[in-house]
């Protein structure tokens, strides 16, 4: 137990010193360049925390995961939104383009983790209560309703808290985008192309220290 709390602090202080190296290179980049571009990334990974947050609660107190289960779908998609923010990379003052690239690239890994963790402590509570078989159906499903979350966002520019704040015209733009066939190309190529890649990442994220145990068999026979 007490190695368990230590793996899940650990996790927690690398995502923290994570989040803080893509913060100080934000600040960095306004001091040098005197504007204040990319800031809206400081909100985005933000709401990466959430899910994160949400999970990790749930997991360490199963009895009001019923509570929290359903608040870390509803913000799940913010973590894997990190990724989309790439497509704002632009040569657009003094600060090298390479700088700008890895700072993204530092956003959207973080959020990809702080997702995938969430994921992994998610899944392992319906494990606990449902078995492996349907833990792995629950993953399908989250990384696909995720990915769909992911394209509300980026493309009908709508927020999580909005499904509180105007949920009639949020449902009436999602079947819209669901069910119009003039939007079946961007929709479902956008759904299905991240589903498959957060799909493969995660496997191969849970796969490794199975992979490390069994690569540490081998050398000690």
């Amino acid at each position: 137990m007490k190695k368990r709390s230590y793996t899940q602090l650990l996790l927690f202080l690398t995502l923290l010193l994570a989040s803080i190296v893509a913060t100080t290179m934000i600040v960095l980049r306004a001091w040098y360049s005197g504007r204040l571009l990319y800031t809206f990334l400081l909100w985005n990974l933000f709401l990466a925390w959430l899910p994160f947050l949400f999970a990790w609660t749930a997991y360490r107190k199963p009895f009001i995961a019923a509570v929290y289960g359903p608040l870390w779908l509803l913000f799940f998609p913010n973590a894997p939104y990190l990724v989309t923010d790439l497509i704002h990379l632009r040569h657009f003052d003094a600060v090298p383009i390479w700088y700008d690239a890895i700072m993204l690239f530092t956003f959207a890994l973080t959020g990809l983790m702080l997702g995938f963790l969430s994921l992994y402590m998610m899944q392992s509570l319906v494990a606990r209560r449902l078995g492996r078989i349907w833990s792995w159906l629950f993953v399908v499903a989250a990384v696909g309703m995720s990915s769909y979350g992911v394209y509300v966002g980026r493309f009908l520019r709508w927020n999580s808290w909005d499904i509180f704040r105007q949920p009639v015209t949020l449902l009436a733009d999602i079947a819209n985008s669901l069910f119009n066939p003039a939007y079946f190309l961007k929709t479902y190529t956008v759904s299905f192309s991240l589903s498959a890649v957060m799909l493969f990442a995660y496997i191969v994220m849970v796969a490794m220290p199975h992979l490390g145990a069994s690569m540490q068999v081998a050398s000690d026979e």
